[in-house]
C-alpha cells in the first residue's frame, strides 16, 4: 500500500500520479510498463517516488485498486429488489454503465484489466485483494438472487458456476478493449446485449 507521504499530498498530485501510471499499465501491461515514463509524465522524481510508493509493483496495486474500487462503488443496481421479468433488462443496464465509464476513460478499462504481476496468496495480502473480494462478493450476490429467482441454473455447483461467468466475462472485455477506440455508443450498447444473450445462453436452466 502506498506509503504515508503519498496520502499527503494534494488530491490533485495523487489523482496526476495514479492517472498517468494507469494509462502506463494500461498502454503496456505490468512487465513492459515503464516506471520512469510514469514518473517522467507525472513530474516527479524517481527518488521522491519511494517517499510514496515501495516499488512498481506498489504503485500497479495502488493505481488498479483506485479506478476498479471506483468502478465498482459506481455499479448501485438492487438486484434483491428484482423479479425474473426484470433480472436480465437490470444486469443488462449495469453491463452499459459500465462500458459508458470505459469508453470515457478507456485507460481506466485498460488497468483494470490487466495482468497481475504477483499470484493470488501474495495478491491476496494487498488493497487489490480486498477489492478482488468485494467484486467476487457482488458476482456471487448476482448469481445467487438470479437462482432464487428461478432464473440462473441450479444444475451445477456454485464454485464451477462463478468460475465459467468470471472467464466468460474476461474474454468478452479484453475482446470490448481492442474494439473500443471505434465503437459507436450504439455499438457499446450492442455489445451490452451480446454479453447478456452469452450469459444467459450459459447459465438459463
Amino acid at each position: 500500500m502506498p506509503r504515508p507521504r503519498f496520502k499527503k499530498l494534494s488530491p490533485e498530485k495523487r489523482e496526476q500520479i495514479l492517472e498517468t501510471a494507469a494509462k502506463e499499465f494500461a498502454a503496456h501491461g505490468y512487465k513492459e510498463a515503464s516506471l520512469n515514463n510514469i514518473l517522467a509524465k507525472a513530474g516527479i522524481s524517481k527518488g521522491a517516488a519511494y517517499y510514496y510508493f515501495d516499488n512498481k509493483t506498489d504503485l500497479y496495486v495502488t493505481t488498479v485498486t483506485r479506478y476498479a474500487t471506483e468502478l465498482i462503488e459506481s455499479l448501485n443496481v438492487d438486484f434483491e429488489g428484482l423479479t425474473a421479468l426484470t433480472f436480465w433488462p437490470a444486469l443488462q443496464t449495469l453491463y452499459e454503465q459500465q462500458f459508458t465509464q470505459f469508453a470515457e476513460r478507456p485507460w481506466v478499462f485498460g488497468v483494470v484489466k490487466s495482468d497481475r504481476p504477483i499470484d493470488r496468496d501474495a495478491l491476496s495480502n494487498t488493497q487489490l485483494g480486498d477489492y478482488s473480494q468485494d467484486a467476487e462478493g457482488m458476482l456471487e450476490s448476482i448469481l445467487h438472487q438470479g437462482m432464487a429467482l428461478g432464473v440462473v441454473r441450479t444444475d451445477l455447483p456454485d464454485e464451477l458456476l462463478f468460475s465459467l461467468v468470471v472467464a466468460l466475462d474476461d474474454a468478452h472485455d479484453k475482446w470490448l478493449l481492442n474494439q473500443m477506440p471505434t465503437m459507436t455508443e450504439k455499438a457499446l450498447q450492442a455489445a451490452a446485449g451480446q454479453m447478456i444473450n452469452l450469459l444467459q445462453s450459459l447459465l438459463s436452466p
